[in-house]
């Protein structure tokens, strides 16, 4: 497993080699997507939206020099190695090349002038469990990982507060990967410098407790982020700007997000908690009860297998944000488990001394 150290130089190294790949190609063209000239969402006039991504919608295709091309990803890629290096990813010796294979380029993206590198694997080839899980949603079925854990949102130089203005600069896709399932705690946060003289307010990244980004409730489920191709294909998500869903599946602010998590999370929390109490105690009394070795090996089979989906839904990490109705049937089917093999150790016998259960 790589250090710290390494996988920080390994990256900058990456980082600079995807810069040189894109200074590379010369006069690149940047097509105009066709679709853009009928999104169905709330912004000012297509025209003005391309502009304000630098698009000059007269000018089709764009090219670029190969210096405007190095500036770009340059800018582009110093802000993504600087949010993945607070990362756990980072820690753990994942590096840009890790996902990206930067001999690959897949074409500029429109979006952000920057080269593409294929990608060699993804979130669900080392999250297998979560991708396991998720894969049963009947919710988000046609969406993926990065939807909500690695949102388009704007440089800290760019946000604004006022999510109707964040269309136009929310465009850049987030390396920060966690989710904050907080009520108030947001992803930027305000700080007061001093400028010409002057005292101005600027935004920086927020940290958590580890010291690492993250994404806020409000940019992961309810961002208004029409550029974001996960947001164009997700009906709009949840946000007040751009959602075509049913009105009960708008959301306004981070707090009515927050309440809404948790009447999925709070039943799979305290379910998880039933189950490993439950395990423990029996484990116990297995200890003290008289049992035949039928007996004894099929009530360790319901514990074993009630222990088995706790383990799912505790690495899965979700709480029922990734498949709630499907943890929730798993949940029922080990709290069975737990009631059949209490029912069998209610059939023995007390033992004042342990139980020897090789006899």
């Amino acid at each position: 497993m790589l250090n710290i150290k390494t996988t920080v130089i390994l990256t900058v190294f990456a980082c600079l080699g995807f810069s040189s790949i894109a200074a590379g190609q010369d006069n690149v063209p940047v097509p105009v997507p066709e679709f853009l000239k009928n999104v169905p969402f709330k912004i000012e006039g297509v025209d003005g939206f391309l502009q304000s991504l630098g698009i000059d919608p007269k000018a089709e295709p764009k090219k670029f020099s190969k210096k405007e091309l190095r500036n770009l990803a340059e800018a582009n890629y110093n802000d993504k190695t600087a949010q993945h290096f607070m990362s756990v990813h980072a820690k753990n010796g994942v590096g840009c090349l890790s996902c990206h294979d930067q001999t690959q380029i897949k074409g500029t993206a429109w979006m952000a002038y920057i080269s593409n590198p294929k990608m060699k694997q993804d979130c669900k080839d080392c999250h297998t469990v979560q991708a396991d899980v998720f894969k049963h949603t009947d919710t988000h079925s046609e969406l993926d990982c990065i939807a909500c854990h690695m949102p388009t949102m704007p440089m800290p130089e760019q946000y604004t507060a006022d999510q109707s203005k964040a269309a136009s600069v929310a465009l850049y896709r987030a390396h920060m990967y966690k989710i904050n399932p907080s009520p108030d705690q947001t992803s930027y946060i305000p700080q007061e410098v001093e400028a010409d003289g002057k005292k101005v307010t600027k935004y920086v990244l927020a940290k958590d407790e580890k010291g690492r980004d993250y994404v806020d409730l409000m940019w992961s489920c309810a961002r208004n982020a029409p550029a974001d191709w996960t947001v164009f294909e997700g009906k709009g998500c949840h946000s007040q700007y751009t959602s075509k869903l049913e009105e009960g599946l708008v959301y306004k602010d981070q707090k009515q997000i927050y309440g809404e998590l948790n009447k999925w999370q709070d039943p799979i929390k305290s379910g998880y908690e039933e189950i490993r109490g439950a395990t423990e105690r029996i484990n116990k009394l297995l200890e003290v009860t008289r049992l035949d070795r039928d007996q004894r090996t099929e009530v360790l089979s319901y514990v074993d297998l009630a222990t088995q989906i706790a383990d799912m839904i505790e690495k899965d990490g979700s709480w029922g944000a990734h498949a709630h109705n499907y943890l929730t049937q798993r949940l029922s089917a080990a709290q069975n488990y737990i009631r059949k093999a209490q029912d069998i150790l209610d059939k023995g016998s007390f033992s004042k001394t342990p139980v020897n259960p090789l006899k």
